[in-house]
Order: C-alpha cells, then sequence, then structure tokens
C-alpha cells in the first residue's frame, strides 16, 4: 500500500474516531470539527501522543506502585 493511501485512510479513521468519541464522551468534552480535522490533517503525531501518553500512564503506576508505604 502506498504512503498516500495510508495518510488518507489514517485520515478518514481518525476522523470518524474524533466523531465517535463524541457519542461516549462527557458533556463540554466533545471535539469540534476544527480540532477533528486538525488531529485527523496530523494523526500519526497524534497517534505518537497517545502511545506516549499511554506510556506515561503506565510508569506512573507503577512508580507509585513501588513508593507507597
Amino acid at each position: 500500500m502506498s504512503m498516500i493511501t495510508s495518510y488518507i485512510i489514517g485520515f478518514f479513521v481518525t476522523f470518524v474516531a474524533c466523531a465517535l468519541y463524541n457519542q461516549q464522551c462527557k458533556t463540554g468534552e466533545e471535539i469540534n470539527m476544527p480540532q477533528a480535522v486538525i488531529t485527523s490533517l496530523v494523526w500519526p503525531i497524534a497517534l505518537l501522543f497517545v502511545v506516549l501518553m499511554l506510556i506515561w500512564k503506565v510508569l506512573e503506576k507503577i512508580f507509585n506502585s513501588i513508593s507507597k508505604k
């Protein structure tokens, strides 16, 4: 699959994921249309940030469980 095709598929998947998130989130925490488009345009970077945040949360839980007395 070419890089352009992968990017276009990722764009639409990210855009739909933002819309699906709006159905599940609390009122006031929705993603508006411009934010969804920007996230869809930079989806590889957004995906990297999501992975890094998940790693950070896991490290935080490990640190807190070790440092508890």
